[in-house]
């Protein structure tokens, strides 16, 4: 994703999204921002308020513009297998991962998103009630599909953060991969292997915990008849 054209808030938001990735909010300052943007300290007040006013916009920006782009059930519909709805849901987080298009293509941005799933700032409240619940729900009823009625709720949602922590954690761990792995390292270009990797492997899984559910149901129908 390029910087927009737009005009001073725009500038201040991508400026500020790229210099709060770098350094981390409470590293980052108002005038590397500023200066960054092209524009005054006075302007990021007026449009924001604060540094952490500016903060929630970016996150706010970020997570509407990359659910925008690329929505959860990019490829799928409601009468579509829980299959094929989990295979939508990995591949659009990917997309929005990793792609320029999405988060990765502003610099240290994906792992900004990445952190605040795995260690939420107070700025986060708001867009997990507005965007990551949505699609929580959205992934835990695609697994309880996929289980079926024999799973728990516990189980359904210990495969629900399973799945999201594989995806989160090629953004996270990307510079220790790019170290031991480098022909591993999560790229644009290998958006399309890696999801359909961490899709194999999580239906994989799904497949065994269900046959050992339903196992454990026949056993106990019998012991009770």
């Amino acid at each position: 994703m390029e910087t927009r054209p737009g005009g001073t808030r725009e500038r201040i938001l991508d400026a500020a999204g790229v210099i709060f990735a770098r350094r981390g909010f409470k590293a980052a300052t108002v005038r590397q921002i500023a200066e960054a943007s092209g524009a005054n300290i006075a302007a990021v007040s007026y449009y924001f308020r604060s540094k952490q006013g500016l903060y929630r916009a970016v996150l706010e920006d970020l997570l509407a513009g990359g659910f925008e782009k690329f929505p959860a059930d990019m490829g799928a519909d409601a009468s579509s297998g829980p299959e094929d709805r989990l295979r939508a849901f990995v591949r659009s987080f990917f997309y929005r991962l990793l792609s320029r298009e999405g988060w990765g293509g502003y610099e240290g941005k994906a792992r900004l998103i990445a952190k605040e799933f795995s260690d939420p700032s107070s700025a986060m409240g708001k867009a997990v009630e507005k965007h990551i619940l949505p699609h929580k729900r959205m992934l835990v009823q695609i697994i309880s599909d996929l289980l079926g009625p024999d799973a728990g709720q516990e189980t359904v949602l210990r495969c629900a953060f399973s799945i999201i922590g594989q995806c989160l954690y090629y953004v996270l761990a990307r510079p220790v991969i790019d170290r031991i792995a480098p022909e591993g390292a999560p790229a644009e270009d290998r958006i399309e292997a890696l999801a359909d990797h961490v899709i194999r492997f999580s239906l994989g899984g799904i497949a065994r915990l269900k046959t050992s559910f339903q196992a454990a149901s026949q056993q106990a129908v019998k012991e009770r008849a």
